[in-house]
């Protein structure tokens, strides 16, 4: 995809796009033609933005001991074991919680009773934990966290992608994007993208010439 092109899609979503009392994100929605999306052209992949999303998300962390302590400088959302099992006995605390985060990480030792007891609510969500790398720092790995997002085709043909929001320079908006178009297309061939649009929250969609 050509960057300067890109950047005039997303200078004229943002200036088609009338003013709002938030802070709205700008996503690129991206049409498939002559996909199988239950079959081989099935895209389920995490992609990181070099530049971020251009708000906090929360991340969730099912950590013990030193790690727990660690993560709870950088989470709201942490349980140690003992909490694990007690929010288990919930399904409306277990709920809320997954609810309130965009992603979960944990010790690689609690994954068994995280897949027992939390399976059934996460499953669904899509949300099992990643597994926390034992060397990697916990800080890091939330910030990585923070700034990936999920693509992932349903039975529409058609990917939505968050890549920011309005505020962002229009030049780290377009990196963003560039970043999503090259993760797709490592995962599906490119000439079964029909088109792609960026928007924002509740304006018109954009069409990028590429």
């Amino acid at each position: 995809m050509d960057e300067k092109q890109i950047i005039e899609a997303v200078k004229e979503a943002k200036e088609k796009s009338k003013k709002r009392g938030f802070n709205q994100s700008l996503e690129i929605g991206i049409n498939l033609k002559d996909v199988k999306l239950e079959g081989a052209d099935k895209i389920n992949t995490s992609i990181k933005l070099p530049n971020g999303r251009g708000r906090d998300i929360e991340v969730g962390v099912f950590a013990e001991g030193d790690l727990n302590m660690k993560a709870k400088k950088y989470s709201k959302h942490v349980l140690n074991k003992e909490e694990i099992e007690e929010y288990a006995k919930d399904r409306r605390k277990m709920k809320k919680f997954a609810g309130e985060c965009y992603g979960l990480i944990a010790q690689p030792d609690l994954m068994s009773i995280i897949g027992k007891k939390w399976g059934i609510i996460l499953g669904p969500r899509n949300k099992m934990p990643q597994i926390m790398p034992p060397n990697k720092d916990v800080k890091e790995y939330i910030k990585d966290l923070k700034n990936t997002v999920r693509v992932k085709s349903k039975k529409n043909p058609t990917i939505h992608v968050p890549v920011g929001t309005e505020d962002m320079e229009d030049q780290k908006l377009a990196e963003n994007i560039q970043a999503v178009y090259t993760g797709i297309e490592r995962t599906i061939p490119v000439e079964k993208i029909a088109n792609i649009y960026c928007k924002t929250t509740m304006g018109p969609a954009v069409k990028i010439k590429w």
